[in-house]
């Protein structure tokens, strides 16, 4: 009978790269490898000459069930992989388990690396349980209505962020939980690993002035502290009296802007109402003057 292999390669740093892995993907007749030049370029610093084929989210749908017929056929050994870390969480590989599994062949895990567990183990977070959720939504409403519903599930949230995008995610956190603690973990078990530890305001400060910041996958680990046990109600005062508010509190222009804007609001009534706010602050200045 065939089997099938999950094997989970480095996130990084191919010392992490495990023997049985490299045994595994030796001695199987195909690898399904989510980029086949990627996975080659790993096969190669191990001495590796397995044949490869893709099976990536655009074509694991049909191309499941032809490996798994040609398993069958050839009675092979396959294994799947995918460009960095375990297959099957946030990454392709679930349809190709699932098409075995239905079809009685043998699914086995080779363990290795994997981005959550290795920054939940950094995050300095006791963790008993905690929820995964992927990569979030990018609309800004549809990321405060996700936000909420994370913190009134889960004690500790796990998600994946892209470099471009993980400042407008902590933005948000911040103004619809602005007690969330934040661990936010970026080229792990890579040369610069960095990891931003604290109350989601100092982590979105630090990123905001790091030049280096969007550079490599964030994994953000968080922690609520505040979870609303209501949806928000939505917000009777205006624009300038909700920045007005924020600045109160301890927060720039900016990061009230950034704040207000998390929550939905048009990017361009935010910025005319900011510059009615800096207008009328200019003026209290001159009129104490």
């Amino acid at each position: 009978m065939p089997t099938l292999y999950v094997v989970a390669t480095p996130i990084g740093n191919l010392g992490d790269m495990s023997p049985r892995a490299i045994e595994t993907l030796k001695s199987v007749a195909l690898i399904a490898a989510e980029d086949t030049r990627v996975t080659q370029k790993l096969l190669a610093a191990f001495d590796i000459h397995t044949p490869l084929t893709s099976c990536h989210e655009h074509n694991e749908r049909a191309k499941a069930a032809q490996i798994v017929q040609r398993m069958l056929a050839e009675s092979i050994d396959v294994a799947v992989t995918t460009d960095a870390g375990t297959p099957c969480i946030s990454d392709p590989g679930s349809l190709l388990t699932a098409e075995a599994i239905q079809n009685g062949i043998p699914v086995v895990g080779v363990p290795g690396p994997t981005a959550v567990a290795t920054a939940l183990s950094v995050s300095g977070i006791p963790v008993e349980e905690y929820t995964f959720y992927g990569f979030l939504p990018r609309q800004k409403r549809e990321l405060t209505d996700k936000l909420t519903d994370m913190a009134r599930k889960s004690k500790i949230a796990v998600a994946y962020e892209s470099p471009h995008r993980v400042v407008d995610l902590l933005a948000c956190v911040q103004a619809v939980l602005p007690n969330t603690y934040v661990s936010a973990s970026c080229d792990l078990t890579k040369k610069f690993e960095l990891t931003v530890r604290g109350p989601v305001g100092e982590v979105l400060k630090n990123l905001r002035a790091n030049p280096k910041a969007e550079k490599g996958e964030y994994c953000v680990v968080l922690q609520w502290h505040d979870a609303p046990t209501e949806p928000p109600a939505p917000c009777a005062l205006s624009l300038e009296a909700q920045l007005f508010d924020a600045l109160v509190r301890g927060l720039n222009l900016r990061e009230a802007g950034d704040a207000l804007m998390a929550t939905g609001e048009r990017r361009n009534a935010v910025k005319a109402a900011a510059l009615r706010v800096k207008a009328m602050l200019a003026t209290e200045t001159d009129d104490d003057a």
